[in-house]
C-alpha cells in the first residue's frame, strides 16, 4: 500500500476508533514505556508496535526506555504516572508477577496499581542440553537428571527469572537432581553449555533463534503445541512431561484508574496492529506469536502466573533486596 494512502487511511481510522470508544482519543503523542535498555528484544518489540500503531491509527507513539531493577523502574513510571491513557507499559512477568511472587520489595503493587489492557505476545521456552550429555530427547534427559548420583548443573538468565522458576517447577514435579547456576544473560550460558560445563537450561526461543555461536542441542519447547519456527522440536507434553507448559509473555498495561474508554481504545488499536500481516511476519521471525484476548483475559493470565510462581518460589528462599 502506498505510504500516502496508508497515512490517510490511518488518519480516517483514528476518529472512527474514537467514536467506537465513547469519544475518547489521544490528544497528543502517547508513550510506550519499555522497561529495558535499548537494543534488547523487548525494545525491538516496542518499536515494532509503536510503528504499527501509527500505521493503522495515525496516532504517534514514542518509545521510552526505562531500564533498571529488572524492569521495575519502567513499571513504576507507569504505575505512578497520570491515569490519562497516554502512558502505556510494555509489560512482562518481570514487572507484574515474578517480583511479587519472590517477595521482592516494589515501589508499586502490580495488581492494584496497573490496569491490564491485553496480552500481546506469547513465546515458549526451549529446553537445551549440553552436546556431550547422553540424552537424545527430553524424556531421556529427565530420566538422566532424576537418577543422577550428583546434581546436574542448569543455567538460568538470573535468579528469580522465568528461566530459573520454570526449571525449578520442572525439578519439583519430576524430582530432578539438578542445581542452579545463574548467569547474567543467555550468551555466557550458551558458551558454557556448548563446552559441557553446564548440563542443561531453559532459555527463550528468541535467544535460541538469535544465537550464531554453535549448534545448540534443543530437546523440547514448553508450549501446548510445536512452535512454528522450530517445527521439528517436540513439546515437553509430547510424552516427556504431560501437561507441563510454560511461556514468556508480553502484554500491555496502563495505570489503574485509567478511563475504561481509553483501555478499550488501546485494546482495539493493538488488535488491529496485530492483524497486520507485515507485523505478524516480523514477530514470527523473532520467535514470538501474537496473542488474543481482552483485559479480563490478560488479568486472569497474570493471576494464574502469580499463583504459579508463588508456589514455585516458596521453598527457594529467594532474596534480591
Amino acid at each position: 500500500m502506498p505510504i500516502l494512502r496508508r497515512a490517510l487511511l490511518g488518519a480516517l481510522a483514528l476518529p472512527a476508533l474514537a467514536r467506537a470508544q465513547g469519544g475518547w482519543a489521544p490528544d497528543r503523542p502517547a508513550r510506550l514505556v519499555v522497561p529495558f535498555a535499548p537494543g534488547g528484544s523487548q525494545d525491538v518489540l516496542g518499536r515494532l508496535f509503536a510503528q504499527a500503531i501509527q500505521a493503522v491509527t495515525g496516532q504517534q507513539m514514542v518509545v521510552e526506555n526505562r531500564a533498571g531493577a529488572g524492569g521495575i523502574l519502567g513499571g513504576e513510571a507507569v504505575a505512578r504516572g497520570p491515569a490519562d491513557g497516554l502512558s502505556l507499559l510494555l509489560a512482562t512477568a518481570g514487572q507484574t508477577t515474578i517480583p511479587k511472587a519472590i517477595g521482592r520489595r516494589m515501589p508499586y503493587d502490580p495488581q492494584a496499581d496497573l490496569a491490564p489492557v491485553m496480552q500481546l505476545l506469547d513465546s515458549p521456552v526451549a529446553l537445551l542440553a549440553a552436546p556431550n550429555l547422553p540424552a537424545a530427547d527430553a524424556a531421556a534427559l529427565i530420566a538422566l537428571a532424576r537418577s543422577a548420583p550428583t546434581p546436574l548443573s542448569y543455567a538460568s538468565t538470573g535468579i528469580g527469572t522465568n528461566t530459573h522458576l520454570i526449571m525449578e517447577d520442572l525439578k519439583a514435579r519430576e524430582r530432578l537432581n539438578v542445581e542452579h547456576v545463574p548467569y547474567r544473560g543467555a550468551a555466557a550460558a550458551f558458551n558454557d553449555l556448548l563446552a559441557g560445563r553446564i548440563a542443561l537450561m531453559f532459555v527463550s526461543v528468541p535467544s535460541v533463534l538469535g544465537f550464531s555461536g554453535g549448534a545448540l542441542k534443543v530437546l523440547a519447547t514448553t508450549g501446548d503445541r510445536r512452535f512454528p519456527t522450530l517445527p521439528d522440536v517436540p513439546t515437553l507434553t509430547e510424552g516427556a512431561v504431560p501437561g507441563f507448559t510454560a511461556s514468556i509473555w508480553t502484554g500491555l498495561a496502563l495505570r489503574a484508574g485509567t478511563p475504561p474508554a481509553a483501555i478499550a481504545y488501546w485494546q482495539q488499536a493493538f488488535v488491529r496492529a496485530l492483524a497486520e500481516p507485515s507485523l505478524r511476519e516480523r514477530l514470527d521471525g523473532l520467535g514470538v506469536t501474537a496473542a488474543t484476548g481482552d483485559a479480563a483475559a490478560f488479568a486472569a493470565l497474570m493471576r494464574d502466573d502469580l499463583a504459579r510462581w508463588i508456589r514455585v518460589a516458596a521453598p527457594l528462599n529467594i532474596s534480591l533486596d
